[in-house]
Order: structure tokens, then sequence, then C-alpha cells
């Protein structure tokens, strides 16, 4: 049992590390717009603490020591943020991952 949730958590992570790598590479305006939607509804969900941990995080390449650091606060709390926001981005992500895995119509 304990296995399996190992290995989702890892699926998970693995999508989720693709999808941010999708996003950064394309520049499309259907990417463009989407991406501002994105932040957009990240703003939204995460509190302002998880929402500036995981920008530093994911997109300026931060580490938990320097993000702790620069905000003043301990590398566990720093942990915690990037937990606690990555498991309310699932749920942002989980649609739009489902639409990925889903077969191209042609128009």
């Amino acid at each position: 049992m304990h296995t399996n949730r190992l290995s989702e958590g890892v699926e998970q992570h693995v999508s989720y590390q693709n999808y941010l790598a999708t996003l950064a590479g394309d520049n499309s305006a259907f990417r463009q717009a989407f991406r501002e939607a994105f932040f957009k509804a990240m703003r939204e969900t995460l509190t302002s603490r998880q929402y500036e941990v995981l920008w530093l995080h994911e997109v300026e390449g931060l580490n938990g020591n320097e993000i702790s650091y620069k905000l003043g606060i301990s590398p566990s709390a720093v942990s915690r943020h990037l937990t606690r926001g990555k498991k309310r981005l699932r749920v942002l992500l989980s649609y739009n991952l489902q639409l990925q895995q889903l077969p191209e119509q042609s128009a």
C-alpha cells in the first residue's frame, strides 16, 4: 500500500516537472494565454506565502535554504509551503494533464 502511494507521488512529480518544462518551452499565443490564466489561478488558489515560495523555487530556481534566507523563515517552513502549495496546484494541473493525455482530433 505504501509503495503504491510512493509510486503515485513519483509519477505526479514527473508529470508536474514535464508539464512545467512544456510550458517553459512553448511561446505560442495559446500557451502564453494559458500561462497567464494559470498564474492568475495560482494567485487565487494559493496563500500569498505559498505563491511566493513556489515562485522563488520553480521560476527563479532558488533552493530551500536560499528561499529561507531571502524570506526570513525557517527551512522547514519553506518545505511546508512548497508541499502544501504543490498539493493545491495538483488540483489545478490535473484537469490540464488529463487533456494533454487525450488523443488530438484532426480539424
